[in-house]
């Protein structure tokens, strides 16, 4: 029996740009750089993904989706603000650190915008 194979370009695996994770039960955050092309050139963005809780359902012993449990809260509320303040601190490609904050961060201050601050 002939098999058929899959025309088209063959890519590469896409991998995070950063990790968080995974936690117990499988839990996660993860930030992945987006490329896209526009009119104006090659745009990137940053998007971010959360792992589910993941359990072994014992009678099909297939994988599946579960509810959060409290002490996950903790864990992904943890991950989460590190995958803010690394979004607000590294800049995508193509785009420049601002200097005074690069000359800030370099002496161990803090950021001019508090990261810790929700809004």
């Amino acid at each position: 029996m002939a098999t058929k194979e899959k025309r088209g370009k063959k890519t590469q695996p896409r991998h995070p740009e950063k990790k968080w994770g995974p936690f117990a039960g499988g839990t996660g955050v993860a930030v992945w750089l987006n490329e896209f092309e526009t009119a104006a050139g090659t745009r990137y963005a940053r998007t971010i993904t959360l792992s589910p809780r993941r359990f072994r359902d014992p009678k099909t012993n297939e994988w599946r989706d579960g509810a959060y449990r409290p002490v996950d809260l903790s864990a992904m509320l943890l991950a989460l603000q590190a995958a803010l303040d690394y979004c607000h601190s590294t800049p995508l490609p193509g785009e420049a650190a601002e200097p005074e904050e690069v000359d800030a961060l370099a002496e161990g201050e803090e950021s001019p915008s508090d990261p810790k601050a929700p809004f």
